[in-house]
């Protein structure tokens, strides 16, 4: 729950930062406020800069997505719907269900291809080139026509699959991507100047400029597989521990033999597993993935006394979870469980990260040689 609210944080302060920043933009100095129309421009540029750099093609889309408006002139509309707001909201819904697959190549091509077609196929609507007459029928002997119902529909179907998407993945792509929609709505319905289009369309690219610098801090410190952080976080933690603090080490239990019988995509399938019961239930530790088959465990201050029954629920959620992994040899899906062998290390008085780290791989030895599945404790070093 926090994970999933944490995404939408920053994205709805920089939401409400706009909104209220746009309503005194008229309060810039002279200098600033003649800048501002350039200020959409500018962040567009940075973040198909850094959409480059980091290989992240659906953000390229949506930034010239969001680009429309600004070059097609036209942010002195009245409040009506527009089909450029429905086919921006649509598509963003829609770049938030589909894989990313790089800044340029032939998957690219053929997404801005596709939004490109869109664009058109509204524009030459707008002009009249097109026309759908039966769809200007009043709905129901209302004020509003059928076209209009219509354009409404597939707006709220967008935001509410890509909210559901939200809720159910917690992924930041689809909480900017949801974020975006509603300042697209709030822009077409509720702007009145230029000036204040310009701040709103500039906070949507600093959402995605946002959006990209996480993306490059997870890639950087987030294991891709199972979404626990990696070896440099883990580093990065060791360096800034208290006085006390316990680590704790832990291998799965014949996982060659197992990747041997199954295969390795079963092998990753168990690897999963794995981290989401350590995600579960390794607190008041926090879970890292130390590399291959091992994974660590680091308890801070005041929570050491709860890290061995930690520990101890850990190695039994994991012997109780059963994995469905693909027989070869009976040809079908089975029914798996694995265990873990786990050893932990009470710092001692300056004493080192990487002495703890070592005194509790050589517990985890421990406990492999009593047998597996166990926890064992290091003994307190005599010099340190």
């Amino acid at each position: 729950m926090s994970e999933r609210l944490g995404s939408l944080l920053v994205p709805c302060c920089i939401l409400l930062a706009s909104i209220y920043a746009s309503l005194y933009v008229g309060l810039l100095p002279p200098l600033w406020f003649s800048i501002l129309p350039l200020l959409p421009l500018i962040l567009a540029g940075v973040a198909v800069l850094l959409a480059w750099h980091f290989n992240k093609g659906r953000v390229l889309i949506l930034v010239l997505l969001l680009l429309i408006p600004k070059l097609y002139g036209d942010s002195d509309q009245d409040a009506s719907l527009t089909a450029y707001l429905v086919v921006s909201c649509f598509c963003i819904a829609l770049l938030g269900f589909i894989p990313e697959r790089g800044f340029f190549n032939r998957f690219a091509v053929n997404r801005i291809l596709f939004v490109v077609m869109l664009v058109c196929w509204c524009y030459a609507i707008e002009r009249g080139w097109v026309s759908f007459s039966f769809l200007d029928y009043a709905f129901f002997n209302s004020a509003t026509t059928w076209s209009t119902v219509l354009l409404w529909c597939v707006l709220c179907l967008s935001t509410t699959a890509i909210g559901v998407a939200w809720w159910l993945s917690g992924d930041t792509f689809r909480a900017s991507g949801l974020i975006s929609i509603i300042c697209l709505l709030i822009i077409s319905h509720f702007v009145s100047s230029d000036t204040q289009f310009d701040a709103l369309l500039s906070a949507q690219f600093l959402l995605w400029i946002w959006f990209l610098l996480m993306e490059s801090h997870r890639m950087a410190y987030l294991d891709d597989m199972t979404r626990l952080p990696g070896r440099r976080a883990l580093n990065e933690q060791l360096v800034g521990l208290p006085k006390q603090y316990a680590i704790a080490m832990v291998d799965v239990d014949h996982f060659k033999k197992f990747n041997d019988t199954y295969g390795h995509d079963m092998g990753d399938k168990v690897l999963k597993t794995v981290a989401s019961q350590l995600k579960l239930f390794a607190y008041p530790g926090r879970a890292f993935r130390y590399g291959g088959e091992e994974f660590t465990v680091v308890f801070r201050g005041k929570h050491l006394a709860e890290s061995e029954k930690a520990l101890e629920l850990v190695r039994e959620s994991i012997e109780e979870t059963l994995v469905e992994v693909f027989d070869p040899k009976k040809k079908r899906d089975v029914d798996v469980n694995v265990t873990v062998s786990i050893g932990v290390a009470f710092a001692a008085l300056a004493e080192s990260p990487d002495s703890v780290l070592k005194r509790a791989d050589e517990a985890l030895y421990q406990s492999k040689k009593k047998g597996r599945n166990r926890v064992s404790k290091s003994l307190q070093p005599k010099n340190v």
